[in-house]
């Protein structure tokens, strides 16, 4: 959905930055290099490193953008698991949407990946002709664009 907000007001994003370990800075998104270490302590082990990162984070952006940032990557965690465990596929439509970004990311290599059927070249049309389209009006309206 990020990219989708992103495309909607006609900006466009790098998000290899989202697969490299070693980025510190993603063009396209404000304030990235405090995100990305806040992201990258998050999915850590090191306690000390994540305290640094939400501090230099509230510096940055302000105590109430760390906790809400805090508070995305740890729902994003929770549904990931929750969705993991239980074989959760991706619809038809966000499928659809995400492939190209699944392939980017290698997240259609995981093993949950496989949760997801495959979808017919009936269903790639109808899906890009009338619901993405529709679906991104519903994004667009409600990110008040």
């Amino acid at each position: 959905m990020l990219r989708e907000g992103i495309e909607l007001e006609g900006k466009s994003i790098d998000l290899d930055g989202l697969t490299d370990p070693a980025c510190t800075r993603i063009e396209g998104i404000a304030n990235s290099e405090a995100l990305l270490l806040f992201s990258n302590a998050f999915m850590g082990n090191d306690r000390a490193a994540l305290a640094d990162a939400r501090e230099a984070l509230a510096n940055e952006l302000g105590v109430e953008a760390m906790i809400d940032a805090a508070g995305v990557a740890s729902n994003f965690q929770r549904m990931d698991r929750i969705a993991d465990a239980t074989g959760i596929p991706s619809d038809g439509p966000i499928a659809l949407m995400q492939e190209d970004l699944a392939k980017l990311l290698g997240t259609d290599k995981y093993l949950s990946a496989g949760n997801t059927k495959p979808l017919s070249w009936l269903q790639k049309i109808l899906f890009r002709l009338i619901v993405i389209p529709k679906l991104r009006k519903v994004i667009k309206e409600k990110s008040g664009q």
